[in-house]
């Protein structure tokens, strides 16, 4: 296996960081979107494991986060104009046409994780044919009147405090109200229930950080573009869907009833090779759980049985 680490110009000049995992004999690729307030090098692991076993993986830092961000002053912060969720996306195509640049003819699929299976659903609804097959983890929504109450907030304090002000309100309007039923020290005990992985997590720099009203606004904005009605119908009937839902996420909603919206809205729309696994007693991250050799296993065997197809 090779890694690299790379740059992409994105279409507004942003300097956008990838990193890529390559197999002797890749068989198929897979692009990872990562969460909020993280960056890709956390799935590190994952993607070696996939390496491992012949995928090349691919996955950039989202601006605002990671290297992108520059520094961690700037992480959870998008740009001087508005618009910052939807340039992601676009700057997660240039990604994909890179991957489809270095692997011609083999299949590519993009793996999103949180605030990244937002952007990787409203990707699929633009750029779907592109893709061999698409997988949610950690996915869901939020009422579209609380997402109106709380963009109204962050859009007043932007209206004072100017759009790099940090909001610990707003942050703890949106990630305070995920760990809630969980508790703990770091403010983090939503994403997983391994000890170890939350302190790693509380110690990383450039995970975690208070977020800013204009990331809150655009994040939510995101959210809701997500689980708008042309955004299923826009995703190609025949794209092969696996989301993965941790039993205690929070973002699922009290008993995933969320993400179970997702689910029916995704059957409504009609997709035709669509599996949902829900994985008992872990939390958002179930890349990070201590039984994560399962999810990893299901996944594996979703894409290799996906890539024979393609």
């Amino acid at each position: 296996m090779t890694y690299n680490e790379f740059r992409l110009s994105s279409k507004d000049g942003t300097v956008i960081y990838a990193y890529s995992w390559i197999p002797d004999k890749p068989i198929a690729a897979i692009q990872i979107s990562h969460g909020a307030v993280e960056h890709a090098l956390r799935y590190e692991d994952f993607a070696k494991y996939l390496a491992d076993n012949d995928f090349a993986v691919y996955a950039n830092d989202h601006r605002g986060h990671g290297k992108t961000a520059g520094s961690p002053e700037n992480v959870a912060y998008l740009g001087e104009k508005s618009g910052g969720f939807l340039q992601a996306v676009e700057d997660m195509h240039l990604l994909t046409e890179r991957i489809k640049s270095d692997n011609p003819g083999l299949p590519v699929f993009l793996l999103g994780h949180s605030m990244g299976s937002l952007m990787s659903r409203v990707y699929a609804s633009k750029y779907g044919g592109e893709l061999s097959g698409l997988v949610l983890t950690g996915t869901g929504r939020v009422s579209p009147a609380l997402i109106a109450v709380v963009r109204g907030l962050a859009k007043t304090i932007m209206a004072f405090y100017g759009r790099r002000h940090k909001s610990p309100l707003c942050h703890k309007l949106v990630f305070g109200t995920l760990n809630r039923p969980f508790g703990g020290e770091t403010g983090s005990e939503f994403i997983c229930s391994d000890d170890a992985v939350v302190k790693a997590y509380a110690a990383d720099k450039y995970c975690g950080n208070t977020a800013t009203a204009a990331f809150i606004d655009e994040l939510l904005f995101g959210t809701r573009a997500a689980f708008k009605k042309g955004t299923f119908q826009n995703t190609p009937k025949d794209l092969p869907l696996f989301i993965g839902a941790g039993e205690f996420d929070a973002m699922g909603g009290a008993g995933l009833k969320e993400v179970k919206k997702d689910v029916a809205d995704y059957r409504k729309a009609g997709m035709v090779d669509f599996e949902f696994h829900i994985y008992e007693g872990m939390r958002h991250e179930i890349l990070n759980e201590k039984n994560k050799q399962r999810v990893y296993q299901d996944i594996l065997t979703w894409l290799k049985k996906r890539t024979a197809k393609a």
